[in-house]
This record gives C-alpha cells, structure tokens and sequence, in this order.
C-alpha cells in the first residue's frame, strides 16, 4: 500500500513494535527497523525532490557542525541510494505522521515522504511513527531486552550511553556485548566487518541517516535484530526533555 494512503491511526504503536522485536529475539530472525525523518527525506530527495541549492542550503546541512555533525556530506548520491535500497529491505519503516509536530519546516514532513516513497516505488512492509525509538524506552518491556539478550551498540555515544544505562539499571542489568564508535558515513564498510567481533542478538545503532543503511545489512548478513535507535542515546546521556524513559522502581512505570 501506498504510504500516501496510510492514516495515523494505521501505524504501529510502539507496543506493537515492542512485540515485533521480542519475537524476532525469541526465534533468532533477523528483524531490522528504519527511520525516515526530515534529515533523511533531505537526503533521499537531492535532485529529484530537492534542487542542489536547496538541500545543500538546508537548515539540517548548516547544523551539521560539532555534536550535531550528521556524519554525511552531500551531495552524496551513494548515500541517497544506499538508503533506497535499506528502507525496501528493512522490516518497519518509521515514518513521520500525517500531522507531525516535528518543529522543522512541513515541506521536509510526511509530504516529502510521501512524494519520494511514490516516486522510487516503495511499499514498506509495515511502517510505525519514526519516534518509536524515543518512545519504547518509556517501557520497562524495551529494558527487559536489553537484560535479556547480548545487546551491541553502535554510535558516537555508544560508550557513554551504556554507562548510563549500566548505572541506572543495577536492578535490571543491561548485557552490553561492545561498543562501536560510529562518526560518518564512510565508515560504514569498517563497521560492518567489526560488528562480526561480537556475540549479540539485538544491536541498537544510532548514527543518524547511516543507521538506515547499517540495520538492514546487519539484519541480513547477520541474523540478528537490529534497531535504528536514532539520537536516544545522546537523549539518554544528556537527560533530555525529549525522552521519559522507564526507570525501576518509578512511580509512573508503564510495563
């Protein structure tokens, strides 16, 4: 179906993907998640959504300095590709709502999404809200995986998110499998060879538009379940507004 055609209503909630990654887990299928927000619509639409003065002015690409780097340089019709090929392989698909309040121009919103799925002939498999991954670690179900199962991160704040997360969750201990630094796009090949290191089941990637890319292929040629966790590492280091994750022994616990 038509992503154009999709209500709100009609994506998965949060809970229903919960569900999706625990049963992947549970029988050793490889899963993958994507996401498709402003940034990565950016990217998908150079030249045939976007002219070059326009995605090359954007507001995403003049923030991309320091700790908001985005790890791509554009153009980068490799990158737009890659991703092409990552969202009709990837098993759910984050997309924005049809009525998003995203504080980011409407024209890079669902729309963009829209026009660029229809253009290239993508029908994802099933699709979600692209804030999945700020919303499931309000559930104690989401750090009950990590408990669960060899968890490997990859990111910039792998490092610095699993020490978080080591330190708040003593009574349900997350088994972290490694930490791989991930900084720019071009690392992604180096990556790959050194996610082969690790004895994992879930891998959780948070590395802007290459996470696209990075899931499916680990999904693949792995066999494992990975997660384009988007900035909720750098939330969760940060403490951010942004996020309200679970927390044992919180009053307001949603399970």
């Amino acid at each position: 179906m038509s992503i154009a055609k999709i209500s709100d209503s009609d994506l998965l909630t949060t809970e229903e993907v919960l569900d999706r990654i625990k049963q992947a887990l549970l029988t050793k299928s490889p899963f993958s998640l994507v996401r498709i927000g402003d940034g990565d619509n950016i990217v998908l639409g150079q030249y045939t959504h976007l002219p070059e003065d326009k995605f090359l002015n954007s507001y995403w690409v003049k923030e991309s300095v320091g700790e908001q780097s985005k790890g791509v340089r554009l153009p980068d019709l490799d990158l737009r590709d890659a991703m092409l090929t990552a969202i009709g392989r990837a098993d759910i698909v984050g997309i924005c709502k049809n009525k998003d309040e995203i504080r980011v121009p409407e024209r890079y919103k669902r729309k963009l999404t829209n026009e660029i799925f229809a253009y290239y002939g993508l029908r994802p498999k099933q699709v979600c809200h692209n804030f999945a991954n700020r919303k499931m670690v309000s559930f104690r179900a989401f750090w009950e995986l990590l408990h669960t199962y060899p968890t490997l991160l990859i990111s910039r704040w792998a490092r610095k998110f699993a020490h978080e997360i080591r330190s708040k969750y003593r009574t349900l201990p997350p088994q972290i499998a490694g930490c791989i630094n991930f900084t720019d796009y071009r690392q992604v090949e180096e990556v790959m060879a050194k996610v082969g290191n690790y004895r994992f089941d879930l891998t959780l990637i948070s590395a802007g538009c290459s996470a696209c890319v990075l899931a499916p292929r680990i999904a693949e040629q792995y066999g494992k379940v990975a997660v384009d966790f988007g900035k909720s590492m750098m939330f969760m280091v940060k403490q951010s507004d942004r996020i309200t994750p679970w927390i044992p022994e919180a009053r307001n616990e949603i399970r």
